[in-house]
């Protein structure tokens, strides 16, 4: 007989698509059902670089990587969903509606989708992209480490805490261009410790836009030797 959480009922948590509390018995992995098989989990083949599900099956890069992709300093990036009105909802919540139980979820089912594929890969490490302490004290939490911390636990992929550190507290980078995203990223990021080797990282995110993010992080990381980034985020734009 399945044991019966008291905690549930006192305090049920949250499904991250709809946000109602959900008791056990009525959930899949901290999802309402019928929820979770609403979520736009991509499926069909991926663009190449950057793994947005790609429109024309035809083609092995999505537009944005065919104009961008030579200019990328990470290797290969993997996401969950297309990013839609739910995910978007979602991921404001989780960052800013304090929701940080989400993070739980999503970062097992990143864990139950990828880590085989990244462990073939050789993935030695993963990297949540930090936050500057300033938006740690107003938000109370770094949403990325959580998912970063919840797929480590599920997929055996060590966590490497502190590896990289937040320089610099960058603008909110929603409105700008990708040349004003680049600028407004140059030297945030740098090595905060030297005692774990990698040469194959998963630097995890909450969403990818342009990608200016994860290349400010994947070239920090090669400067200090790192040979390949791979990236991995909830949600991704649609091509």
């Amino acid at each position: 007989m399945k044991k019966i959480n008291i905690l549930d009922y006192l305090y049920p948590p949250r499904c991250p698509v709809c946000d109602r509390p959900v008791l056990q018995k009525e959930s899949r992995d901290g999802f309402c059902i019928t929820c979770l098989e609403k979520l736009p989990v991509i499926k069909g083949k991926r663009c190449c670089k950057c793994g947005r599900a790609l429109s024309n099956f035809e083609k092995e890069y999505c537009s944005d990587c065919l104009k961008f992709g030579r200019t990328h300093i990470y290797d290969k990036g993997l996401s969950l969903c297309t990013y839609d009105d739910t995910l978007r909802d979602m991921i404001y919540r989780l960052k800013y509606g304090n929701r940080s139980e989400y993070a739980l979820w999503l970062g097992k089912l990143l864990a139950d989708t990828f880590a085989p594929a990244l462990k073939r890969a050789g993935a030695e490490g993963v990297i949540a992209v930090p936050l500057h302490e300033k938006r740690i004290r107003k938000r109370g939490y770094n949403q990325a480490e959580l998912l970063a911390k919840s797929f480590c636990n599920h997929s055996g992929i060590p966590l490497c805490e502190h590896y990289v550190e937040r320089m610099k507290d960058t603008k909110p980078l929603k409105s700008m261009s990708r040349a004003e995203r680049q600028n407004n990223l140059k030297k945030a990021f740098k090595i905060g410790r030297n005692d774990v080797k990698l040469n194959v990282s998963i630097v995890v995110d909450d969403i990818y836009t342009t990608g200016s993010t994860v290349d400010a992080l994947a070239e920090v990381l090669k400067e200090a030797g790192v040979q390949t980034v791979y990236f991995l985020t909830v949600a991704i734009g649609d091509d």
